[in-house]
């Protein structure tokens, strides 16, 4: 297939871009037609030309991976300038094996495939699946009810691709990449038979660079004898920096940053922890994925027996 108008977009946790967001105008997809003949078995008239197969419909990855002890969630996003009827996608990584999917991942649909309708506008289910194959997942959303997407050209979750990391996360590198090696999005206009309206997604010349959060309990430091918050380091840091503390019991902890003006910025922990020392990384965007700007910023840890804050500068 190839495309008339074809913008690729990297986004990276390691960015510094203004504003995360999918740029997804809605051109038309162009691809060659290459049915020899129509399914009434006449000749096809237009075998080799490129036709228009709707609007375009975009991929991404979230800037921000999810991770627990033994778990990476990537999620993966989209624009559908019109419907979409399902997705193929393959999705690629570079981490060497320390991301399984087999035996130890799951999929999960997004917001996008989670709210589809018949063409008629009534609730019809969108079905996902996903396979490890040789060095790659391919990811599968497809419809007997003939579901689709709002394509209301917002963008939006699509499906959540959690892998196992049977080593442990601690094992994994600072930066994964990611990239897609096949991307089919079948849309609703024009022929069903031919029609493909995906027109950017990072592909293996596009890579995606996402930061792999620190997370998860260093038990070979035992546990902390006190409540304990540790400077940032390196500080001041451009652009990621890493978070450290001790929990000497068991509660709900949180670690939110804030900006000089008292806002609250981001938010890396928000959960039940048990005992023991804690690493975060922050990527210096906001909830948005925004890049915030150089200045001062505060770190707050809150838990069951008190809050403690720490001062960090981000310098650009």
């Amino acid at each position: 297939m190839r495309l008339r108008t074809i913008k690729f977009v990297l986004l990276s946790v390691l960015s510094i871009a203004v504003l995360w967001a999918i740029d997804c105008p809605a051109d038309n997809a162009v691809q060659v037609d290459k049915r020899i003949f129509l399914p009434d078995g006449s000749p096809n008239p237009t075998y080799g030309q490129e036709i228009i197969t709707g609007l375009c419909a975009c991929l991404d990855f979230d800037p921000a991976l999810s991770v627990t002890d033994n778990t990476l969630t990537l999620t993966v996003r989209g624009v559908d300038n019109e419907p979409i009827r399902g997705i193929e996608v393959n999705i690629y990584n570079d981490s060497q094996g320390l991301l399984v999917y087999s035996g130890y991942g799951s999929i999960g649909k997004g917001e996008k495939f989670e709210n589809t309708t018949d063409p008629n506008g009534s609730p019809a289910d969108m079905e996902i699946m996903a396979n490890e194959v040789d060095d790659h997942v391919k990811v599968l959303a497809y419809s007997r009810s003939k579901a689709q997407t709002s394509g209301d050209g917002v963008e939006g979750e699509l499906f959540h691709l959690t892998y196992g990391v049977p080593g442990g996360v601690g094992n994994l590198p600072d930066t994964l990449h990611f990239a897609i090696g096949l991307s089919n999005v079948p849309g609703t206009s024009f022929q069903n038979a031919i029609m493909n309206v995906i027109c950017s997604y990072p592909d293996s010349n596009n890579i995606a660079a996402l930061l792999v959060p620190t997370l998860g309990v260093d038990n070979s430091l035992g546990i902390p004898t006190e409540f304990s918050l540790s400077q940032n380091y390196p500080n001041p840091f451009n652009p990621t920096t890493r978070i450290s503390f001790g929990l000497p019991e068991a509660g709900h902890t949180s670690l939110v940053i804030y900006n000089v003006l008292g806002e609250k910025v981001a938010e890396l922990v928000n959960d039940e922890l048990g005992p023991g020392y804690y690493h975060y990384q922050w990527n210096a965007k906001s909830f948005s994925g925004e890049s915030v700007s150089t200045g001062v910023y505060f770190y707050e840890l809150r838990t069951n027996s008190g809050v403690f804050r720490k001062k960090m500068v981000l310098l650009r």
